[in-house]
């Protein structure tokens, strides 16, 4: 079996690293080796069991904005810095040799690590025996991108990269929706289906059983809905009791004492939710944000939902999504900007309503990633080769 060296970093956001470990994990399952090229800092929780983990010197961001590279301590990265990091990643390449070479995001994301990707995409095309370069990105793009930034990722595509893999169903939405310049390397796309946990349908403990669940992920943006959900509970006519809400791992144990306090009765605050998908089987409703990982989750176990997108900054990924969702009546989408307990309320009573039917995407986007590279490799490079 082919050997893949795949490469991860986070700079903000997590969301995308529970993809890339889900999709990690598909390939270990199918036999793969699989070189994990971890850039961020570490995160705990992560099963790495069968995989090779190669951790970089790691490099984070102060902000959305992504326009400073930091160390772990929040001091700047340098050029002197980025530069022993680029020998860290192209000497673990040299010991790997992988067959496959995966980037995450990039070349349509982490533009700020290009000081030491276009070396090691260099350095792969140099081989004589040069690995299969697939980049791995999800199903909705930042939209707006300029025009001289399509242009830079469309000729990486073509110099560099043998396919993109989608991780998304191309029936609910296509990546040239949202990816400007995509129908120039239609010939590359590859759909690999939604990336969504395996859901054990175990029996939820006491601690989370609920009706109504409110997340927000890990909290670093959700504290506006945290708080409205705090005084929806009392305006619902469906669910006047029985709430859960996850006020997420990044808030400070101040702010979590103070919302614990203003917690009503009928109601639990608890910092996150370990096996949402699974928690989510046993619910009546689900109130989140509108990410990739948490629609997943929604859509793996078919609860009704409610969705209110994050549409800070220039993000437009979670509103395409929601607006998605909710065209196709698999979710109810609150609109960012009238948010209220009783539009809350409001949406929760409403999402009950919604057809409660198996969806016909395809959910298995790890496996199945997994299986395209093995196929696509074979033809890359035959056996006898």
């Amino acid at each position: 079996m082919p050997s893949v060296m795949f490469y991860v970093q986070h700079l903000w956001g997590v969301g995308h690293v529970y993809r890339a470990s889900r999709i990690a994990r598909g390939l270990v399952d199918k036999g793969f080796r699989v070189d994990l090229i971890w850039g961020g800092t570490k995160i705990p929780g992560f099963d790495f069991s069968g995989m090779h983990v190669h951790y970089l010197t790691p490099v984070r961001t102060s902000d959305a904005s992504f326009s400073q590279l930091l160390h772990a301590d929040c001091s700047i990265f340098s050029d002197e810095d980025k530069g022993k990091r680029r020998d860290e990643l192209l000497k673990i390449y040299d010991e790997i040799n992988p067959d496959i070479l995966m980037t995450e995001a990039f070349p349509f994301g982490r533009r700020q690590m290009r000081f030491e990707l276009l070396p090691l995409l260099e350095k792969a095309r140099a081989r004589k025996k040069s690995p299969m370069i697939v980049a791995s990105i999800r199903d909705i793009m930042q939209e707006d991108r300029k025009e001289k930034r399509v242009q830079e990722s469309n000729d990486l595509v073509a110099n560099y990269f043998d396919f993109i893999f989608v991780h998304g169903d191309e029936n609910l939405i296509r990546i040239e929706e949202t990816l400007q310049g995509a129908e120039i390397f239609s010939r590359k796309i590859r759909y690999t289906g939604l990336v969504t946990p395996q859901v054990s349908f175990a029996k939820t403990t006491d601690e989370f059983k609920c009706d109504v669940l409110v997340t927000v992920g890990g909290g670093a943006f959700g504290q506006k809905l945290t708080r409205t959900a705090l005084q929806a509970m009392p305006h619902s006519k469906l669910f006047r009791s029985n709430w859960i809400v996850s006020a997420g791992t990044e808030v400070s144990e101040k702010d979590f004492e103070l919302l614990q306090e203003q917690c009503p009765e009928g109601m639990k605050i608890v910092r996150y939710i370990p096996d949402l998908a699974n928690v989510m089987n046993h619910i009546k409703v689900s109130v989140s944000h509108a990410g990739y990982n948490t629609v997943g989750d929604i859509l793996r176990s078919g609860c009704a939902s409610v969705l209110y997108p994050y549409t800070g900054g220039r993000e437009t990924e979670q509103l395409r999504r929601a607006k998605i969702m909710d065209y196709h009546a698999m979710a109810v989408m609150l609109d960012p900007d009238k948010l209220s307990p009783m539009s809350l309320a409001n949406a929760v009573d409403k999402a009950t309503e919604l057809p409660r039917k198996a969806v016909s995407l395809q959910l298995e986007g790890a496996n199945k990633t997994a299986s395209l590279i093995k196929q696509e490799f074979e033809k890359f490079r035959p056996a006898s080769c």
